[in-house]
């Protein structure tokens, strides 16, 4: 097991992940397999350095931990446990879309991790995720 660092910047979603982190079945997922009952909805890095680009698309080539949907109407994912600004314990999330941005780390926490950060869009943020 290895941590990998990446930098990115912080970016508003579509707004979609809040419905998707209070499913029951989710929210019992990221328990078990993270240790983690998410805040409502997700945070957004947008990664733009090559290297961090490189580093994001191998660690999206590792299995991670599976997050295994009940209902074929909701994607399977993977999730890999991740630590934001070397204090925060989370998770990153990556669903198993085809449409799924390349440059997008979606991350779970069980805080609101803007407050909690007191970040807002295009603030540089890092995070360390673990393969």
């Amino acid at each position: 097991m290895a941590w990998v660092v990446l930098s990115g910047r912080l970016v508003t979603g579509k707004g979609e992940a809040t419905f998707f982190t209070q499913a029951d079945w989710a929210r019992a997922a990221f328990q078990d397999l993270v240790g983690i009952d998410p805040w409502p909805g997700t945070l957004n890095l947008q990664l733009t350095e090559t290297a961090d680009l490189e580093a994001w698309a191998e660690i999206r080539l590792a299995p991670g931990r599976l997050l295994r949907a009940p209902d074929p109407e909701w994607c399977d994912g993977r999730v890999y446990p991740a630590r934001l600004e070397e204090r925060i314990n989370a998770a990153v999330v990556v669903p198993d879309v085809a449409s799924y941005p390349d440059d997008q780390v979606e991350i779970i926490a069980a805080v609101q991790l803007r407050r909690e950060l007191t970040a807002t869009d295009g603030d540089e943020l890092v995070i360390e995720i673990e393969t």
